[in-house]
């Protein structure tokens, strides 16, 4: 499976009307063209506060650009794009990144984040993105895998997915995703798993040679009306 992570860089004052016409059109369409949709969010906490950012999965790269293609062409597409942008466009730019999941990535374990979302509040989702220092890639994926992914578990953390790019952003970045139920959950649990033994002798067995993470990017998102994962 691939994922496609999407950024929009919204024109000021128009993410309300740019939400409405995902919610009122684009999605439903979407789905009709046979898009799988993983979630929206917008951005509470982090470098941009007008964006929207949402997620795709696909078989293969292939479908992506066949159901693509379908949706362009369509021409209720073209229409209901000339009506919301009659006094100017609502985006800016768009960035995107094509993904594939790691080994222990949750959500292509079958491994639920959470219990279903009718049955509690919509949860706050972390992505989180890790720059590794070079070559280290490897070394960042393999302490996730080895450790990091259990250590959360026992913490309480709520893992939804990790992903290495394909296409988009560099070959030496790691993304993945949390589920929070508050900040304040956020801050305990982070708090907790800093504390662990297991994590500063893991941490310095593994950075005996150096640092093996650059910089870490981190936004905290909500999940928009019409998003799938809530």
């Amino acid at each position: 499976m691939l994922y496609e992570l999407r950024r929009y860089d919204v024109v000021a004052g128009k993410l309300p009307a740019l939400l409405d016409r995902f919610g009122s059109f684009t999605v439903h369409k979407w789905k009709d063209h046979g898009f799988r949709l993983v979630g929206f969010w917008t951005p509470l906490l982090g470098e941009k506060s007008n964006q929207l950012v949402y997620m795709w999965a696909w078989e293969s790269y292939e479908e992506r650009t066949r159901k693509n293609a379908l949706w362009r062409a369509d021409p209720t597409r073209a229409q209901k794009w000339a009506e919301t942008e009659k006094d100017g466009p609502l985006v800016k730019r768009v960035y995107n990144q094509l993904m594939e999941p790691t080994a222990y990535s949750q959500l292509d374990k079958g491994e639920a984040y959470g219990p279903d979302a009718s049955t509690r509040n919509p949860y706050l989702f972390e992505l989180r993105e890790y720059q590794a220092m070079p070559q280290k890639i490897t070394n960042i994926t393999d302490r996730f895998g080895n450790f990091t992914c259990a250590a959360f578990k026992k913490h309480g953390f709520r893992q939804v997915g990790y992903w290495l790019n394909r296409i988009g952003g560099n070959d030496h970045q790691l993304t993945y995703m949390l589920a929070w139920e508050s900040l304040d959950e956020r801050v305990a649990k982070f708090d907790t798993f800093a504390k662990d033994p297991d994590r500063a002798r893991v941490f310095g067995e593994s950075e005996k040679n150096g640092p093996i993470v650059e910089q870490v990017t981190t936004t905290i998102l909500r999940p928009t009306a019409f998003s799938p994962m809530k």
